[in-house]
């Protein structure tokens, strides 16, 4: 924690103040996964959750195009969501990931695996049909509602 600490006051106010929103936000998020639906709930942070069966591109990551403001505000948002209290769970980090860079062409999609007869579920954040996550999403179905997204 003090390692954190002494980290985030070598940045600028700026991210200061970005990473305490995005503790708030991040806390936000937390309680509305305990009380909201998952669509509501993208809907709510303007996060577009695309359950339509199709995932972006797998390719480096790098090949998208970000710019250095955008670069922090993910940067922020992750390293803000490794800390205690948070969850940052691949469904936090691809939440509120989008939610930082909502305002480009984003997708939060979901998929599932089995694996040894146990269900496992893997969320990740594509940016202009990339995805940002490629750790192993070539294995994972993607989900699909039923319901146009």
């Amino acid at each position: 924690m003090i390692r954190a600490v002494r980290t985030l006051l070598r940045r600028s106010p700026r991210t200061w103040i970005r990473a305490l929103r995005t503790a708030v936000l991040a806390t936000a998020v937390e309680i509305g996964l305990r009380t909201l639906p998952l669509p509501r709930l993208a809907h709510l942070l303007r996060v577009r959750l695309v359950l339509d069966g199709t995932a972006g591109r797998r390719t480096d990551p790098r090949l998208i195009r970000l710019t250095e403001e955008e670069r922090e505000r993910l940067d922020v948002t992750w390293r803000v969501l490794r800390h205690r209290p948070f969850n940052g769970t691949c469904l936090r980090r691809a939440l509120l990931g989008a939610h930082a860079l909502r305002y480009r062409d984003h997708a939060v999609r979901i998929g599932v695996q089995k694996v040894a007869g146990e269900v496992k579920a893997h969320a990740w954040l594509e940016i202009d049909g990339i995805v940002v996550d490629p750790d192993g999403v070539e294995s994972f179905r993607t989900l699909t509602s039923g319901v146009p997204a």
